[in-house]
């Protein structure tokens, strides 16, 4: 079985081949993101992208879409996590939730089509809360990681191995429920 991921982000695609090599599916990178309507929510955004995808390359296509909340402010930074921590980095982020409620969660939506039928949608969340200060600021891995401390966890993602990361992830969660459908059902 396989399926192709739209993505650049070389993160994103090892997290996804590790999580759904659990259900015999093998992941190959497409290098096409499709279009992205930046004032749409990110269930919206994955399963347009999808569909015009699996159209345009008659291939069973995956699109991930995720988002950061700080529940201290509404849909903040939301569906734009990239570009709130490019325009504010860890300075402007912190310094906003000063004497604010630190609760946080990741929410991720994948919608999964094959050419010529509607796309899925799974979703997977992961709560936390925002660090004071960001940690393993030399790893690899996306800013976000430094900071956010998933619920239970006195460390933060960037401090957990990719294996442990993969067993609690809002994308894990949300790959999981893509690969039992995939499996029962089988769709490949």
């Amino acid at each position: 079985m396989k399926l192709y991921l739209a993505t650049g982000n070389q993160h994103k695609l090892d997290e996804v081949r590790a999580v759904l090599s659990e259900f015999g599916i093998t992941v190959e990178k497409l290098d096409d993101k499709g279009t992205e309507d930046k004032n749409s929510t990110i269930q919206e955004v994955a399963l347009k992208a999808a569909r015009e995808l699996a159209q345009k390359h008659n291939k069973p296509v995956i699109v991930d879409d995720t988002a950061v909340f700080f529940t201290a402010y509404q849909n903040f930074p939301g569906a734009h996590p990239k570009l709130m921590f490019d325009c504010l980095g860890y300075e402007g982020l912190l310094t906003l939730l000063a004497g604010k409620a630190r609760d946080a969660y990741f929410l991720t939506a994948i919608a999964f089509c094959l050419p010529g039928e509607d796309p899925i949608l799974f979703e997977g969340r992961l709560d936390g809360r925002i660090s004071m200060v960001p940690f393993n600021t030399d790893r690899d891995v996306l800013p976000y990681e430094r900071i956010f401390v998933p619920e239970g966890s006195v460390h933060t993602l960037s401090s957990l191995s990719r294996e442990k990361k993969n067993s609690i992830s809002h994308r894990a969660a949300a790959l999981r429920k893509l690969g039992e459908f995939v499996v029962k059902e089988r769709v490949l």
